[in-house]
């Protein structure tokens, strides 16, 4: 039978494209999944394990190797200098950062030293021009903070911390930037060990021991930890590049990768949809055939070989659509890295890793999905007798044995988990509703047969009016009831979930928004933690920043840090802030937040008693739910605290205009962080958070979205695939109405229609259950941060339900062109 097979999909090639199409964007869709699983996690390799990607083995700490231990060990350069003395060993160095402050002649910035040996692997950093440090006073710079400072090899700069005075360093070298989202935040300053050891006065902490060797890997190990029990240093954990990367690659993640999980999800429900698009199409392609079947059982084909044929004809199909659906995605993920390196240089450690498993699965599951989602239709097709016509299959109802099975189990799973999504809705659970919504889910699929054949009947006679093809359409679009079912349940999925994450989103994004507006009490806060400000330049960042548009007032204000008692017999270090009370004023959002003389108000906790002692002096204590760095006092008071200056930092407050949106404000962020010289990440605020909250929402409502759209793009392949299969049982009849006067014109309007009642009312139900499901699920997930503000977005819904139907309609052209196409004696010919 596999010439019979291979025959059929050479001559009836065109049949077949709705199956590829179908099998292919699943299949691609979970390679792609996959793929990015991989990806992220080769990424991630290439970040986070930056500093150990030449090294053999990595020596650390470990708090695994000594449980219930008060302290780990403390690595020194003393020890590194015990692992080069090894006879395996050929280079080690330590992974080591002292905080400091870097000035150079316009300004000054924060930097991380790390200790460098030119004849030890140059601590894992690689030289782009000039040389490796070796005085006490050379230091080199990573390029991209030395672009910004405007530093290159030859000029001087000065370095400071809290455990040495300021000294004068030379720049003789630029090496490249690290990748490690860890660290790459800050310039990072290499020098020599000495001069580092030096610099970090003793307070900064060696953190690994990076190791090459001579040998292999195993014996190297064991040297090591020979060295490191000999030293009674039981918790130094020995492990290979590899592993570490690894280790914190799962420590980063949260041990998890939720994205994968997430997409995972995704990728099964377009293949479930898929799954029911293919069985649609075969049994389209098997109903076409149903007399070349007929005629091959009276030539003497048994039922098992016809059956065999079919399936034959599936695994091809099967494995050319899967091959290309993998093949879809690997260029689809390449592509998209590829723009991301171009879009964001910055990102050109991003990697595309594909893994066999993760391009075999795909396939896999692509083969065994199509093979066995063939074998419905073809063994009901086997059961004709050979001269039968091709008649409806009952659907599951009251009145058969699967019906009822079906309608008791499907009631059963919507009562208990409607159940538990009220009560998660109900006490902020979201494991529990999520549960609810995952058992309650199948069983109004499993109920569809009762409701969705119904809807489609009543809707399309209430739409129908006097028109004789509208009444037609509405009787034939539920002439196989299973059939319609089965089309506008994979269509429902998908409109369910859209809806669903659409009102989910907009709930959160709307409560999480009132949520930051009610504990923020300022819309933006720019602080100059790395630098000394002076009132005069204080002030001409004011004059520019109230001329910015969109900023409508701002204020300067002082922090410091004092001991604090509260009368409960404990001293507490907390942060005071100083403001202007007047400007002040003009930029808090909650009036109650603004002190008074001899007040304060109180954000980081909630004194007993109604007065507290600061620096020898007596405040009334105004209590605040606000967030704000510092608890609020006047500058008056600030000044009679006796708060050490050396200890100070400055700021400024501002207050955006509420009619700027939030993709405007990543503008104000940029021009303030210009005119302040503070990164834009370090500025945040009210307003700020909102504007993340927002776009991070929208960006995975875009993605969401744009995934859950695939299921929907293969749903409605199987709408053509119903109409083309329900078109073909009724050539005789279509053919009738035409001889009796039905125009073409009408003949394909009534097609259309059957197509749009299915579409539409499937979107419909499927909104309905998106927005009972939405709402219901983000209260469950955000109750716990107190008033929920609900929104649906009406206007996204409408579009969902548009595109469904004009998606629909489109699905309608080419099987009623074909119709039309059918002369009326020739269709009455048709046995």
């Amino acid at each position: 039978m596999l010439h019979v097979a291979l025959s059929n999909i050479k001559t009836y090639a065109r049949r077949y494209i709705a199956v590829i199409l179908a099998v292919a964007i699943g299949t691609a869709f979970l390679a792609a999944t996959l793929s990015v699983n991989s990806s992220t996690q080769a990424t991630l390799k290439n970040s986070l394990g930056d500093a150990y990607k030449n090294a053999d083995l990595v020596a650390y700490p470990d708090w695994d190797l000594v449980p219930g231990a008060e302290e780990l060990t403390e690595l020194s350069l003393k020890d590194i200098a015990d692992v080069r003395n090894l006879p395996e060993v050929s280079t080690a160095y330590g992974l080591a950062y002292a905080d400091g402050l870097l000035r150079t002649a316009d300004n000054s910035y924060g930097v991380s030293a790390q200790p460098v040996d030119p004849d030890q692997g140059l601590g894992g950093m690689e030289l782009i021009e000039g040389r490796a440090p070796q005085g006490s006073n050379e230091i080199i710079i990573d390029a991209s903070h030395a672009k910004e400072m405007g530093v290159s090899i030859g000029d001087v700069v000065a370095l400071e911390n809290g455990a040495i005075s300021p000294a004068n360093y030379n720049i003789v070298g630029i090496q490249r930037s690290t990748t490690n989202p860890r660290t790459s935040a800050y310039a990072l300053a290499g020098m020599s060990e000495k001069a580092w050891q030096h610099f970090s006065g003793g307070q900064a902490l060696i953190t690994e021991i990076v190791v090459n060797g001579d040998g292999s890997d195993e014996s190297l190990k064991a040297e090591l930890e020979k060295l490191f029990t000999g030293k009674k240093m039981a918790d130094m954990a020995v492990v290979t590049a590899d592993e570490k990367v690894l280790n914190e690659v799962a420590q980063f993640t949260g041990g998890t990768d939720q994205l994968s999980v997430i997409l995972l999800v995704f990728a099964l429900i377009a293949l479930v949809v898929t799954g029911l698009v293919v069985v649609n199409t075969f049994a389209v392609v098997i109903a076409q055939r149903t007399r070349e079947l007929a005629l091959l059982r009276i030539l003497g084909a048994k039922r098992k070989q016809i059956r065999s044929s079919v399936l034959i004809e599936a695994l091809l199909i099967g494995i050319l659509a899967s091959i290309l659906g993998v093949l879809l995605a690997v260029a689809l993920m390449a592509g998209l890295i590829q723009l991301l390196h171009v879009m964001v240089p910055e990102m050109s450690y991003a990697a595309l890793a594909l893994t066999p498993q993760g391009l075999a699965i795909p396939i896999l599951v692509g083969v065994l999905m199509t093979v066995f989602a063939a074998s419905l239709p073809a063994q009901r097709a086997m059961k004709l007798a050979p001269l039968a016509a091709l008649r409806p299959f009952d659907a599951a109802s009251v009145k058969n044995r699967a019906g009822k099975a079906r309608i008791i189990f499907g009631s059963l799973f919507v009562v208990a988990g409607a159940s538990l999504l009220a009560y998660g809705a109900i006490q902020g659970d979201l494991v529990v509703a999520f549960l609810g919504g995952l058992v309650s889910f199948p069983g109004i699929l499993m109920l569809a047969s009762l409701f969705v054949p119904s809807s489609v009947s009543g809707i399309g006679k209430a739409v129908a009016g006097k028109s004789t093809a509208g009444k037609l359409a509405a009787l034939n679009a539920v002439r196989n009831p299973g059939r319609t079912t089965a089309t506008a349940t994979a269509l429902l999925i998908g409109v369910t979930l859209v809806s669903m994450i659409m009102v989910g989103g907009q709930t959160a994004k709307a409560s999480l928004n009132n949520a930051v507006a009610a504990e923020f009490p300022v819309d933006m806060m720019v602080s100059f933690y790395d630098r000394q400000v002076s009132g005069a330049e204080t002030k001409s960042m004011l004059e520019q920043i109230n001329g910015v548009d969109g900023i409508t007032a701002s204020s300067s204000f002082t922090s410091g840090y004092a001991d604090v008692d509260m009368g409960t017999d404990e001293m507490f270090n907390a942060e005071i802030m100083s403001v202007d009370p007047t400007s002040f004023a003009d930029v808090a959002l909650d009036p109650n937040i603004v002190p008074a003389d001899g007040e304060i108000v109180y954000v980081l906790g909630s004194p007993e008693n109604p007065t507290v002692e600061v620096g020898g002096q007596t405040l009334a204590v105004k209590n605040s739910e606000a967030m704000l760095s510092g608890n609020i006092v006047t500058e008056q008071t600030f000044s009679k605290l006796e708060i050490d200056e050396a200890n100070q930092y400055s700021g400024i407050l501002i207050k955006v205009d509420s009619d700027v949106n939030a993709a405007s404000v990543n503008e104000l962020v940029t021009k303030v962080s210009a005119i302040t010289g503070v990164e834009s990440s370090m500025i945040n605020g009210g307003v700020v958070m909102k504007s993340m909250f927002s776009q991070i929402i929208d960006v995975l409502l875009m993605i969401v979205s744009a995934l859950l759209a695939v299921a929907v793009l293969i749903a409605l392949i199987g709408v053509a695939n119903t109409l083309s299969l329900s078109i073909l049982e009724r050539t005789r009849e279509n053919s009738l109405l035409r001889a009796l006067g039905l125009k073409k014109k009408q003949l394909r309007g009534m097609l259309a229609t059957e197509a749009v009642l299915i579409g539409g009312v499937a979107a419909l139900l499927g909104l309905v259950l998106g927005v009972a499901y939405g709402l219901l699920g983000a209260r469950s997930a955000l109750a716990s941060m107190g008033t929920m503000t609900y929104e649906i977005p009406w206007w996204q819904l409408a579009l969902v339900l548009l595109i469904s139907i004009v998606a629909a309609l489109l699905a309608s052209v080419t099987p009623g062109r074909r119709a039309a196409k059918l002369s009326p004696v020739e269709g009455l010919a048709v046995e």
